[in-house]
């Protein structure tokens, strides 16, 4: 499981270091691909495989997979650490993550997003006040519970 935020810095090639903590569950087969909301997703072999198969059975049309699989299989790429476990970021995957000098690694459970350090610090200033993120856990926790039942 992926637990975690660390900022790390970018060097001028483009290349970043992945957190130690991180590096430990992805192992070669490993995909970074384009993600939601601008974050480059990095995937475990099997998480790469269970989201395009996922996809394939809740595509509503054969076009809207065919569109889905090129935006996503035309993002992807290997993930291929040097000797230092940096990961090199083409010039593409840094600019849909708007990362520029450093970024953001964060652990979502089953896979780690990566996004520049001014998105990911924008996103999150609120939730740094306390009331801030009691507000967004209340509100996610309410889906979840099922409503009283009604009086008879």
């Amino acid at each position: 499981m992926f637990l975690g935020t660390f900022r790390h810095q970018v060097d001028g090639k483009g290349r970043v270091a992945v957190p130690a903590q991180f590096r430990r569950g992805l192992p070669n087969g490993s995909i970074v691909a384009f993600g939601p909301e601008g974050r480059l997703m990095l995937y475990p072999a099997e998480e790469f495989d269970a989201l395009v198969e996922r996809y394939r059975r809740t595509s509503e049309t054969p076009a809207e997979e065919r569109e889905f699989n090129r935006r996503l299989f035309g993002s992807a790429r290997e993930v291929e650490l040097d000797a230092q476990g940096r990961l090199l970021l083409a010039a593409d995957h840094r600019t849909f993550a708007r990362i520029t000098e450093r970024a953001v690694f964060t652990g979502v459970g089953n896979v780690v997003e990566v996004v520049g350090e001014e998105v990911w610090d924008a996103e999150t200033a609120d939730l740094d006040n306390a009331s801030s993120f009691t507000q967004l856990h209340d509100r996610v926790n309410a889906r979840g519970v099922a409503a009283p039942p009604s009086p008879a």
